[in-house]
């Protein structure tokens, strides 16, 4: 399995469990835009099922979804936007289309400097260019604390997922580095930014779910035969139940606008 495939088949339980975070994160990104996004169109690229899909719809833009997963984005598309599958670092798009392109934890898979890139160059001049990645160099302790419970009973951190973190996250959950990168990739009036998002009371087994069904550990639970998954979800409950009230895990967000004056 690679990057590319990772989030095959996992779309209903995404949506289901692993949206109880990303939806919020999603209308934090969307809100974090420097211009107001009704009557716009919008890219969603790396849309998933679509966390960020609504929350530009819900401000009023007209929506694009594009994922490399067919059947992610089919389930998004299901909401009503136009979707497309295809891959970031080739869009099969036209330069210059959209007004904004957002980018909810895709920049945290590959090299940021070429997917910004791409990004800026389907939004128009003075257009705006948004995107989220994971913070990196800080220990999250609910996900280490389900993370120890699932490698105590085998799993291991599939490849593509050890090759992400070694190879991308040190430029992509740096606000920093990501701030210049995207000044390199063409964009101006950048800003990046540490954040941590309020999930509201999201539960224990709400933690569990989201952890449970991310693409390097759910086809692992996926194989486990019931009775095993029960008990590894028990004592994921107990690990996770001191550190979950209150979680708020911590995200880069990015805003920059494409070089030029809006026509």
């Amino acid at each position: 399995m690679a990057v590319t495939t990772a989030y095959d088949g996992l779309a209903h339980e995404w949506d289901a469990a692993a949206g109880l975070v990303y939806r919020p994160l999603a209308r934090s990104l969307v809100a974090a835009s420097p211009v107001a996004l009704a009557g716009r169109l919008v890219l969603d690229i790396g849309s998933g099922t679509g966390a960020v899909a609504q929350a530009a719809a819900a401000r009023g833009a007209r929506v694009v979804a594009v994922d490399r997963s067919t059947e992610m984005v089919s389930y998004g598309s299901a909401q009503g936007w136009p979707a497309v599958v295809a891959d970031v670092l080739a869009l099969p798009l036209r330069g210059g289309v959209f007004d904004a392109a957002v980018a909810g934890f895709l920049l945290n898979h590959l090299p940021p400097a070429a997917a910004l890139a791409e990004l800026a160059r389907v939004v128009c001049p003075g257009g705006v260019v948004l995107a989220s990645t994971w913070a990196g160099g800080q220990r999250d302790s609910a996900k280490a604390a389900i993370d120890a419970v699932v490698a105590s009973w085998g799993w291991v951190p599939p490849a593509w997922y050890q090759a992400m973190r070694e190879q991308v996250e040190h430029e992509s959950g740096n606000p920093e580095r990501l701030a210049a990168t995207a000044r390199e990739a063409g964009l101006v009036s950048v800003r990046a930014w540490a954040h941590r998002e309020d999930l509201g009371l999201l539960d224990s087994h709400a933690v569990v779910a989201y952890r449970l069904a991310t693409p390097q550990i759910a086809p692992w639970v996926g194989a486990l035969d019931p009775s095993a998954r029960a008990e590894l979800v028990r004592q994921a409950l107990v690990a996770v139940r001191p550190h979950a009230p209150g979680w708020r895990p911590a995200a880069v967000l990015l805003a920059g606008r494409v070089r030029g004056q809006p026509s």
